[in-house]
């Protein structure tokens, strides 16, 4: 009997000095789990390794984020079984210390890599989704393509790098409506602010990242070193802290995760 082998969760190809990353969960909308993002950050780092071996630029000149099937990117995997250990159950998936822990590595490896890195969109993009096209230098997308983070909706907290990265990218107002209101950041309102670089199909988007290769890369790495600093080092207030911990801890956040479960609406009561 063959042995099938499961498809790699990412796959990463090499040509003309590109190297593209491709989310390989289709069936899944390409949701994040650890896994996936431990696997985009060895493969961001093995970039940044080997310019580290030539004492100089690495061999790739630009990375591109992309993914397979309709969506970008569903966000984290909600739907993550738990992990039974000798000590209790340890939940997976965007409640767990083991995927915040992955997700901003990955975050980290794509903010400072030191070639640009181009988030290649033509689908939805929610919550962790949105997160790993934050850290991106450079976006493009097609008509299809839309922006979310429904942290509001689910009780969850949010970090300072990512509430400070898109008042930055999208406008403190445009922001303001896609974290606190809950609503979809559209292509054509990404567009408006400078947020994305429309195309309106995937070759478009290639050639772009060729365009970008041919580029002088020391001034992209400085250019791209300068423009994140200030995000690299933002921290959120005590204050904002204090009320980030509190809701990770909160009432509100195990009814979220319960309704999941029961598939049901939560009812929040802000405690």
């Amino acid at each position: 009997m063959t042995m099938t082998l499961p498809e790699p969760l990412v796959l990463s190809t090499t040509e003309h000095n590109i190297t593209v990353l491709t989310l390989n969960r289709p069936a899944k909308r390409n949701a994040l789990t650890a896994e996936m993002c431990r696997l985009l950050t060895q493969e961001i780092q093995a970039v940044t390794d080997t310019a580290n071996e030539l004492n100089g630029m690495p061999t790739t000149r630009i990375i591109v984020i992309r993914a397979q099937g309709p969506a970008f990117c569903a966000g984290a995997d909600l739907g993550a079984a738990s992990e039974h250990t000798i000590g209790g159950t340890i939940s997976a998936g965007v409640y767990s210390d083991d995927f915040h822990e992955a997700l901003f590595s990955m975050l980290r490896a794509i903010v400072s890599a030191p070639v640009p890195v181009i988030a290649d969109i033509h689908g939805p993009v929610i919550g962790a989704g949105t997160q790993l096209a934050l850290a991106c230098d450079l976006r493009v997308a097609g008509d299809k393509a839309w922006f979310r983070v429904p942290v509001a909706s689910l009780g969850f907290a949010l970090d300072g790098w990512t509430i400070h990265r898109a008042q930055n990218l999208l406008g403190g107002a445009l922001a303001r409506n896609m974290l606190i209101a809950n609503q979809r950041v559209t292509a054509s309102q990404a567009a408006a602010v400078g947020f994305i670089i429309p195309v309106k199909n995937p070759t478009q988007a290639e050639e772009f990242a060729y365009e970008v290769s041919r580029l002088a890369p020391l001034a992209m790495q400085q250019l791209k070193t300068a423009l994140n600093a200030q995000d690299a080092t933002y921290q959120l207030s005590a204050d904002a802290q204090a009320l980030f911990d509190a809701c990770w801890s909160s009432t509100d956040i195990k009814e979220a995760k319960q309704a999941r479960a029961e598939r049901r609406a939560p009812i929040f009561h802000g405690r």
